[in-house]
């Protein structure tokens, strides 16, 4: 049994469909309970896939309506896609979650709706992160802390997540620092300019060491990956279009991201949306891995560190093996996996601050597998991923692959 979308936007009156498979078609064979992160925190049957395909098969199929409690265990799924990846039956869950939620509609918080606008309009959030850096650097977030205001505005989960803000702009060209090998642009996300700065100026020294030269689109948007996950769809489309148009008119030879979460988004929209960007799309670690010169060796460090692998990238993209080769030119490093990376860490985009209670145990397993592994530095790939670690651990033990990397130059 099958059911479908339609989608009118793809202009001149052509409507385009596609299908995913019924809700119904869910074979109830379990597999998917064993790498639930939801079900792992709270082991019911209501907080696994199986119970959340009843709810959605009624929400879509049966038109039926579902209990406040029902939907509540349907909102604490992390969309991390595990269950996706391991279904037999190849359950499309995202889509079927994402359709139910369109239908069930979304009340946000006045949070959520500031968070919206500021990503939405990439001047709005400048302005904050000027802002955010007045507050952390003059000292008054400690005086707002302790006066318990973050807490009664509901901003506490918000304020722990932030890391040192970085306004510095990026410039629109960066130059190939060897031999030029050819030109690609670089994708940053609605917040990475600012929350991931370092990161992004590591991967931009990088490509420009292997001979590429780097531009950095002003105009370009949000992935849309937020929007679209938070019952947004129109809005997420418009975002998608204007990337698309954006780095369409470019003269590059491919585009790179640095956070998994958004590559995952900017990969599937063509899946989504039926348009598609005209160049190849890569991860950073993939890229620099698959164009490293051969005459180009990194400096030797000793130690160990633990690959955490984000559910986009391990359940989706598929492409987390790119961080273990790219680590693996490190001469002396040891590389391994954090135990239970199938496991996702809780973070999923915002569901971190909207379901603290499902995010903060999920999270303390993985800090307590760190330390089990007696690693100096856990590396991720995603800077939603990385916030959320780094508020159980220092800040300083949690690190991009890029950053790793770029430390190890000659």
């Amino acid at each position: 049994m099958m059911f479908g979308f339609s989608d009118d936007s793809s202009g001149g009156g052509v409507q385009a469909e596609f299908y995913v498979p019924d809700a119904a078609d869910c074979m109830r064979c379990g597999l998917c309970v064993n790498t639930c992160p939801t079900f792992k925190v709270n082991p019911i049957a209501a907080e696994t896939p199986r119970n959340r395909i009843r709810t959605i098969d009624a929400i879509l199929n049966r038109k039926i309506p579902v209990s406040g409690e029902e939907r509540e265990h349907l909102e604490h799924c992390t969309q991390c896609r595990a269950c996706e990846a391991i279904c037999p039956s190849r359950m499309a869950y995202a889509e079927l979650f994402e359709a139910a939620q369109k239908q069930l509609g979304t009340l946000h918080t006045w949070t959520a709706l500031l968070g919206f606008k500021l990503i939405e309009h990439k001047y709005l959030f400048d302005a904050a992160s000027v802002l955010i850096k007045l507050y952390q650097k003059t000292g008054l977030h400690y005086a707002v802390r302790r006066s318990g205001l973050l807490k009664c505005l509901k901003l506490d989960k918000a304020d722990a997540l932030l890391p040192e803000i970085d306004t510095s702009p990026l410039a629109r060209v960066y130059p190939a620092t060897r031999p030029h090998r050819g030109c690609v642009a670089l994708f940053t996300g609605c917040i990475g300019s600012h929350f991931d700065h370092e990161t992004q100026l590591a991967s931009i020294t990088l490509l420009n060491r292997i001979g590429y030269d780097v531009l950095v689109p002003k105009e370009q948007r949000c992935c849309g990956a937020i929007h679209k996950h938070q019952g947004k769809p129109e809005i997420a489309e418009q975002m998608a279009d204007d990337n698309i148009r954006i780095f369409s008119a470019l003269n590059i030879d491919g585009m790179v991201y640095t956070a998994s979460a958004c590559g995952l988004m900017l990969h599937e929209y063509e899946r989504q949306y039926h348009r598609a960007f005209k160049h190849d799309l890569s991860d950073i670690t993939a890229f620099l891995d698959n164009h490293w010169p051969d005459n180009l060796h990194l400096k030797a460090r000793t130690g160990k560190v633990a690959v955490h692998e984000p559910c986009s990238q391990r359940n989706t993209l598929k492409n987390q093996q790119a961080v273990y080769n790219l680590l693996a030119r490190i001469p002396g490093l040891s590389v391994i996996p954090l135990a239970e990376n199938a496991i996702c860490c809780g973070a999923g985009g915002v569901h971190v601050l909207t379901h603290p209670d499902i995010a903060e145990p999920l999270r303390d397993a993985k800090i307590s597998h760190f330390e089990q592994s007696q690693a100096e530095l856990l590396v991720t790939s995603n800077i939603g991923c990385s916030l959320h670690l780094k508020t159980g651990l220092s800040r300083d033990k949690v690190i991009h692959p890029a950053m790793l990397t770029v430390a190890q130059l000659p």
